[in-house]
């Protein structure tokens, strides 16, 4: 907001002299988590894929894998380096620290809640489950991931592939911020609203008004089977995402009738 709210034409030596450090600091940092990093499996490989695997798998993302996922030696699995870089955040604690939360369903979803992919999760949903549907099936990271556990999803993916992530911003929603108290303020997408006016039209919910829609099927999975559950998820998002869809070609439809009769 310093640089945003300063005169073009003014010339301040002291914030010249702190962009400096700022930037070097960055540099030296990145350098540091690029060069620290212990991967177990080579990632350039392209990993075997059958179009119909997801079946079996419960993972669809419209593609075959982009690359590997690789095993980080030092960092997964081990509970002292999950800590460290959980931080301090409560939400972590009271949420996602509960043993006894059930699987479900991971689904990635676009500001148009539009579904662009989903998988089956054991266990309860983690930052291992976003970064890894992020990095495996996506060429490019996206610019801007916006996740209620953004605060540490964050710090968990540029520790771990920082060339990939290193342009991505992540932040978290607006409904979900107040429940991060003891995070710094700096991941709050209300906050990079100020300074990224491209956020300012963005549906920071969309992703939770989206997964609430995958509660109609809820009751009828737990009582299926894992192939019925993967085919009845598939249907369902397929059918949602064929409805966005029809309403987004209406609405343009729409805008174009009202826009030749105000030309006429």
């Amino acid at each position: 907001m310093i640089f945003i709210n300063t005169p073009p034409d003014t010339d301040l030596p002291d914030l010249r002299k702190l962009s400096g450090t700022l930037a070097e600091r960055a540099k030296l940092t990145f350098n540091d988590l690029v060069n620290k990093r212990d991967i177990v499996r080579s990632t350039h490989e392209s990993p075997p894929y059958s179009p119909r695997e997801w079946e079996e798998t419960g993972s669809f993302y419209g593609r075959s894998p982009v690359r590997h996922r690789p095993f980080y030696e030092g960092r997964d699995n081990d509970k002292v380096v999950d800590a460290s870089e959980s931080g301090r955040c409560k939400k972590y604690y009271s949420t996602y620290g509960q043993r006894t939360l059930t699987g479900g369903i991971m689904a990635i979803w676009c500001p148009h809640l539009v579904c662009l992919g989903f998988h089956k999760i054991p266990r309860a949903e983690g930052r291992n489950d976003v970064f890894s549907a992020l990095y495996v099936y996506f060429e490019q990271a996206p610019e801007v991931v916006i996740y209620d556990f953004a605060c540490q999803l964050g710090a968990y993916s540029m520790s771990r592939e920082p060339e990939f992530f290193k342009d991505t911003c992540f932040a978290i929603d607006e409904m979900h911020a107040k429940g991060h108290s003891s995070c710094s303020q700096a991941s709050f997408s209300s906050n990079y609203m100020q300074g990224r006016t491209s956020l300012q039209s963005v549906n920071t919910s969309a992703a939770e008004c989206s997964n609430s829609g995958l509660n109609r099927i809820r009751k009828s999975v737990s009582y299926m089977g894992q192939s019925n559950a993967i085919l009845l998820t598939y249907v369902y998002l397929c059918i949602w995402n064929r409805r966005r869809e029809r309403d987004f070609q209406k609405k343009t439809a729409k805008e174009k009738e009202q826009l030749w009769k105000y030309l006429l």
